[in-house]
């Protein structure tokens, strides 16, 4: 029989051949998540009384408004004043705001932590939420969760994205969203995961998020394509691989994520990613978890003129033994190491997230550790910012290098490249100060915001100087008109 038209090069998924602990989990622990803004209480006020008002004195104010108080704070000596029925909060501060003996008097506002989503084993995803080794995610959820028109094609092993013959969606991506992908290892429509790999990929960019169900993922209102191009084996051609890649930048991909590589440097693959990055779409792939092995270039990931390159590190902050280095590595993301327990919670230190056993219907958290697994948490950061209107492959690669966290030598390096990978920092990198709604402009709304909050004396959103100095003043809206368009 003729052979392809290239050769056939095995292509090894990115997690070695020890990379996964199953985690044994039980869906019974839970935790408060947040659904929206904070507004403030509907039944008591805040007010200060000017110094030297008697006790005496506050309690006749108090009952001429069938007020009382619940609580002084010791510090401030504000006093908590519970609304009486018939009034809402807003008339009374009004109503205390008349009187001479006031200071002051304003709405009790509740302030919330930034999105947690209540998966109860979101606690064990530090690749999420650790401050120091994590991709500080948590702020983000705050301003945007993606968009569901935004789309990361996943060339993998497939997903477990539908209920079909003998596969089963996964029970965590019941709520996330899919678009049609194909499978070019069988050549059918039906992108099934038969190996697991690319279901656990999955799960870090879109797992279906505060459904109080397992784990969380980074754009986990983004949209996933699931494109099959390696076997059960883990194995795939480079001609597949390039169809895949076609296939998605066909067909309205923004993100392609690989977490796969080959030894190989083919013509056919590089066409395949230049075309796709011509095509607008932006390339993420694993850097390759060879370094014990040689540290050879991993391809699609070493065309760097095309493919974003992503090594992995661990809890502890540094590159994971296995992860490659060299000229073409762009930036760090976490990928684990299974075979420590640095927080000391009992599971190898590897990222979590659901996939399948021995079957597609024998489901679990798994810790996987590799490259494979960082690289999704760069492709999820993208998609959320191409969901905030970053536009093309160079500028999304400019805000993830650029506010990268150095690590090793100063600036890039073949260990860390620009450094590990801060989801907040790269949102913020083309935000205008002012945009308090994240459109990408300043309009009247930004305006009446700013003009609301300079009324109230909300210091903690001042835009000016850089990062805020306490107090919003003409300076802030000096700012504000130098970046009005």
């Amino acid at each position: 029989m003729q052979k392809r038209l290239i050769i056939l090069l095995s292509l090894y998924l990115m997690f070695g051949l020890a990379g996964r602990v199953s985690a044994g989990f039980s869906a019974d622990r839970d935790r408060a998540g947040f659904s929206g803004r904070a507004k403030c209480a509907s039944d008591q006020i805040v007010v200060k009384f000017r110094k030297g008002v008697s006790e005496e004195r506050i309690g006749s104010i108090n009952g001429r408004h069938a007020a009382s108080v619940l609580y002084t704070s010791p510090f401030a000596g504000v006093k908590r004043i519970k609304v009486p029925h018939g009034k809402t909060a807003e008339r009374m501060v009004e109503l205390y705001g008349r009187e001479p003996e006031v200071a002051y008097a304003e709405p009790d506002y509740y302030a919330y932590a930034l999105f947690v989503p209540n998966d109860p084993l979101y606690s064990y995803q530090w690749h999420f939420n650790d401050p120091l080794a994590g991709i500080n995610i948590e702020p983000v959820w705050d301003i945007t969760a993606g968009d569901p028109n935004v789309i990361v094609a996943v060339l993998d092993t497939g997903v477990a994205y539908e209920t079909y013959k003998n596969f089963e969606q996964a029970p965590d991506l019941a709520d996330t969203n899919f678009v049609p992908g194909h499978d070019f290892v069988n050549n059918d429509p039906n992108a099934n995961d038969d190996d697991g790999h690319g279901t656990h990929v999955t799960g870090t960019l879109a797992q279906s998020t505060d459904n109080s169900l397992g784990t969380a993922g980074a754009a986990f209102n983004c949209s996933i394509m699931p494109v099959k191009v390696l076997s059960k084996r883990g194995v795939g051609d480079y001609i597949d691989i390039a169809d895949g890649i076609y296939f998605a930048a066909n067909n309205g991909a923004d993100i392609i994520n690989m977490s796969l590589g080959g030894a190989g440097d083919s013509v056919t693959l590089r066409n395949a990613v230049a075309y796709a990055y011509n095509q607008g779409v932006t390339i993420i792939c694993a850097a390759g978890n060879e370094y014990e092995q040689g540290n050879p270039p991993s391809y699609p990931a070493a065309y760097d003129d095309y493919c974003i390159a992503v090594g992995a590190t661990t809890l502890g902050g540094v590159r994971a033994y296995y992860s490659n280095t060299g000229s073409y590595l762009d930036l760090a993301a976490p990928g684990g190491d299974i075979y420590e327990d640095l927080n000391g919670d009992g599971y190898g230190d590897g990222v979590l997230q659901q996939t399948f056993g021995l079957n597609p219907k024998d489901w679990g958290y798994w810790f996987y550790q590799g490259t494979s697994m960082a690289a999704p948490h760069v492709s999820g950061v993208a998609a959320l910012l191409v969901s905030m209107g970053v536009t093309g492959p160079d500028a999304v690669r400019e805000a993830l290098q650029n506010t990268a966290i150095d690590l090793g030598p100063a600036g890039w390096d073949q260990q860390y490249g620009w450094g590990l990978l801060d989801a907040y920092a790269a949102l913020h990198y083309y935000h205008i100060p002012g945009d308090f709604d994240y459109s990408g402009s300043l309009d009247y709304g930004d305006l009446a915001t700013l003009v609301g909050y300079w009324l109230e004396d909300e210091p903690s959103v001042d835009i000016a100087p850089q990062g805020g100095d306490g107090i919003i003043n003409l300076l802030d809206f000096a700012v504000f008109a130098q970046n009005w368009n």
